[in-house]
């Protein structure tokens, strides 16, 4: 499924980065904070798929928060980037495949639902930022990840076409956007997204638990 791939586009939490946790955590305590009455579940499968600012809009209107879009999102990454750079980890094998992808001449980018400046926070720290070309977020993009807008940017600044290029994502909004791109979708596990495999395996073209399985391909 490599033959004709010329690009890597990667998810970043829950599919290069085990990071959903942090969210999961903040949700909560976010949600205890300001005594809002909503399971957990039920928000993730919400707010999942929209884009960082959309989230911060979702949060004010549907809970009719006092603060404003901004000051919501500035907690937000207050809270994410100190979990984000001390204590999440790379999935497992990330880093071999991302200089596997390197030796190739393969080029790579970022596309995520997080804000830019946590992106950049997060790759740096974790010492693989020199891997990517170009990095791109869905508040750059305007559109959701449901929509192809996000993927076909990084395809433009990559310069690359579409149907060479690979996509790695975790969830199936996510990678119904891929797929309406043209491109070529590989379903990343995550265990805060494996109650949805079944819809997963049906969306993409392949489905992996570990990094390692791409390597063969690279062969």
């Amino acid at each position: 499924m490599f033959e004709d791939v010329k690009g890597v586009i990667f998810d970043m939490d829950g599919t290069l980065i085990d990071s959903m946790w942090v969210w999961r955590k903040i949700d909560e305590d976010f949600i205890l904070k300001q005594g809002i009455k909503i399971r957990p579940e039920e928000l993730m499968g919400s707010i999942s798929h929209l884009s960082f600012h959309e989230t911060a809009e979702y949060f004010k209107r549907e809970f009719k928060l006092m603060e404003s879009v901004e000051e919501i999102k500035n907690s937000w990454n207050t809270l994410a980037k100190h979990e984000y750079i001390h204590n999440v980890l790379l999935k497992d094998n990330a880093l071999k495949l991302l200089e596997a992808l390197k030796d190739k001449g393969i080029k790579m980018a970022i596309a995520t639902s997080s804000s830019k400046e946590l992106l950049e926070d997060t790759i740096s720290s974790k010492g693989i930022a020199h891997f990517f070309d170009v990095i791109v977020t869905t508040d750059m993009a305007g559109k959701t990840k449901i929509e192809p807008d996000v993927y076909l940017l990084a395809a433009d600044l990559m310069n690359i076409s579409p149907e060479n290029i690979a996509v790695f994502e975790d969830i199936p909004a996510a990678m119904i956007g891929a797929r309406k791109a043209g491109m070529k979708v590989f379903g990343v596990h995550d265990k805060f997204s494996e109650s949805r495999k079944l819809e997963i395996l049906e969306i993409c073209h392949m489905y992996i638990e570990n990094f390692d399985e791409i390597l063969p391909l690279l062969a």
